[in-house]
């Protein structure tokens, strides 16, 4: 049944009914004017959700999320020219970026601004929403889109991406293209009890170059009903590409956020992947790093920083396949209140995988006694020659580097700030100089967590 909805101010929409369907996910497609192999896909992704079990996670549960009670979609929203109309919270996080290659907007279910640097479209450059994308490139998207790197039936959730997908990023960059500039990517999320699914889908060709920034914000609220998120995110790092990848969201209390990312890199490629979680009710990602290609590079780092009830969960894999390759993984957490962060990273070397270089370290910073962090780091190594080496430790705040800072007229309030963004530097070190107003809004953020 459908229902309406008053959205912003005064514009009244009309919405499906709550739950999930088949008759949901043909009249999502019909609405975007998908082709035939579109609708094929998401009915393969609707028979996996069927059939498949959800997953069982120790140390994570959503078992509070009512999926019945969740809108699907929702119909697209009027295109936005000029972004100084935007909320404040997302026309504070756009300021940051400066000059850009290329801006794309989606607010809840569908995109609301896209913009491309005409030098670069005319290089070849292809940056559009993934609706576009399944329409004017099926070259480019059929082959790759969940059939890879996140296929439809990884897990139930994925499967239900699978069906209920919309908006989303999709870039392509060229062979021997090289973008000085980042792609930046937002989802704004604003409808109350929405359920979005944005797919990102990069493919950097052969030689090129480029950096994506894919943020997920939302407005924060204590005693909104639960919202969802569900994105998938594939990466195809080409040979000899050169990649930046960062991932951020900041959702309110009430978004339950899971997500699958996988990134495939060929020989001689070169991935960083920075990754933020600050928000949400309940945060559990899976990031998976396939090194394929000999002498294939990642650098992985993570950054997250939970308060209250928040439950921030990582499944990290550093999965060398190929000879010869390098991966570097530091997590980094500092934990208030009540909440809690899981960790959970696999270093898996395949027989072939000689030579291989790999390191893992989750480090957390306990600012609560009530606040717990729990890291598992594990090995896989089938491999004869080879280093991998893996290291975990949870700690609380050095009450002697409190009493240092104290003792010089510092408040304990701003000595706990300043050992904390100390903690958080060797993260915060990682990102590019082209990022470093990003950063500045990072330490932003951890300063106002604190301060509450």
């Amino acid at each position: 049944m459908n229902q309406t909805m008053t959205y912003g101010s005064e514009t009244k929409i009309r919405l499906p009914g709550r739950g999930f369907s088949r008759e949901a996910f043909e009249a999502l497609s019909a609405d975007r004017g998908e082709p035939r192999w579109v609708l094929e896909r998401r009915n393969k992704g609707w028979n996996h959700y069927n059939e498949l079990e959800a997953p069982f996670w120790r140390r994570t549960d959503v078992g509070k999320l009512k999926w019945e009670d969740l809108i699907p979609y929702a119909p697209p929203q009027a295109v936005v020219d000029g972004l100084e109309a935007l909320p404040p919270k997302l026309h504070d996080a756009l300021a940051v970026y400066g000059k850009r290659a290329g801006l794309l907007l989606q607010r809840d279910s569908a995109s609301v601004h896209l913009d491309l640097d005409e030098e670069l479209r005319a290089q070849g450059v292809i940056w559009t929403d993934m609706h576009t994308a399944v329409r004017d490139h099926p070259d480019l998207v059929a082959s790759l889109f969940m059939e890879e790197a996140v296929p439809v039936a990884t897990d139930k959730y994925t499967a239900l991406h699978a069906a209920f997908w919309s908006g989303g990023t999709f870039l392509y960059v060229p062979k021997n293209v090289i973008v000085d500039l980042p792609f930046v990517s937002v989802l704004w999320q604003e409808m109350p009890q929405l359920a979005v699914f944005p797919p990102t889908l990069l493919v950097a060709d052969k030689g090129s170059q480029v950096t994506l920034v894919s943020e997920l914000l939302s407005m924060g609220c204590d005693s909104c009903p639960n919202t969802y998120v569900g994105g998938v995110t594939e990466l195809h790092v080409g040979a000899a590409a050169r990649v930046r990848f960062v991932s951020a969201q900041d959702l309110g209390k009430h978004v339950y956020d899971l997500r699958s990312q996988t990134a495939l890199l060929e020989r001689d490629s070169h991935l960083e992947w920075l990754t933020v979680a600050l928000g949400g009710r309940v945060s559990r990602s899976t990031q998976h790093s396939v090194l394929r290609g000999p002498g294939a590079e990642a650098v992985v780092t993570g950054l997250y920083l939970p308060d209250g009830r928040q439950h921030i969960a990582f499944d990290t894999l550093q999965d060398h396949v190929a000879a010869g390759c390098t991966s570097d993984l530091l997590y980094q957490g500092a934990l208030l209140g009540k909440s809690r962060s899981v960790y959970e990273g696999t270093i898996r070397a395949w027989p072939d995988a000689q030579k291989t270089n790999a390191y893992q370290s989750n480090r957390n910073l306990l600012l609560s006694k009530k606040a717990r962090a729990d890291s598992l780091p594990r090995l896989e190594i089938e491999a004869n020659d080879l280093r991998c080496t893996h290291g975990a430790t949870v700690s609380q705040v050095d009450d002697a580097q409190v009493f240092y800072l104290m003792s010089r007229g510092i408040p304990r309030s701003e000595a706990v700030r300043l050992i904390v963004e100390g903690f958080f530097q060797p993260s915060l070190d990682r990102l590019p100089e082209s990022l470093a107003r990003f950063g500045d809004r990072l330490t932003t953020a951890i300063a106002a967590k604190l301060s509450r």
